[in-house]
């Protein structure tokens, strides 16, 4: 992948992160507000002013760091340790007001998965996890044998990697 193209697919990221992340997030804030009712006193909670930090290896080992606030992401009345719990794959560095996740050693944070028709990249697994990029390619594109493993979420090390494997998917 060239620089120019690195650069439009990281503007892209923010772009799809930020409307993909509302649509997302609130499912997961309605699925963790009823699977923890109790959870109310504010300092457990990360709060709406707290941010949350997705720090991937980028390009020629550079490092790329994704911010959101987490009320934009829905996960504000989540405790930490409740995120990382919806983040399979991730590991988390705590500091008052910021979460920071980046991808376990050997493991596989991004997904590639379905939404809203179209195949996407997540961080974490297509059921609890964020979009990270929507791809335009349509799932309805798919032949029936990829359709059906790509719906049920594929673990890749990288976003990189993703690319790859949509390419030859004809993404």
């Amino acid at each position: 992948m060239q620089e120019s193209q690195r650069r439009l697919l990281i503007g892209l990221l923010v772009a799809a992160m930020v409307v993909g992340a509302t649509a997302v997030g609130s499912r997961i804030a309605s699925l963790s507000a009823a699977s923890h009712p109790t959870l109310t006193h504010a300092v457990q909670r990360l709060g709406d002013k707290a941010l949350v930090t997705f720090r991937l290896a980028g390009v020629g080992g550079r490092v790329d760091e994704t911010t959101f606030p987490a009320a934009a992401l829905g996960v504000s009345r989540l405790t930490p340790e409740q995120l990382l719990g919806e983040m399979p794959g991730w590991r988390m560095r705590v500091a008052p007001g910021h979460v920071t996740l980046t991808p376990k050693p050997g493991g596989k944070p991004i997904y590639i998965g379905i939404l809203q028709g179209q195949v996407a990249l997540f961080f974490g697994s297509p059921r609890y996890g964020w979009v990270d990029q929507m791809t335009g390619l349509r799932a309805s594109a798919l032949q029936a044998s990829d359709l059906s493993r790509i719906a049920s979420g594929v673990a890749v090390r990288s976003v990189g990697a993703a690319w790859q494997m949509l390419e030859g998917l004809g993404g």
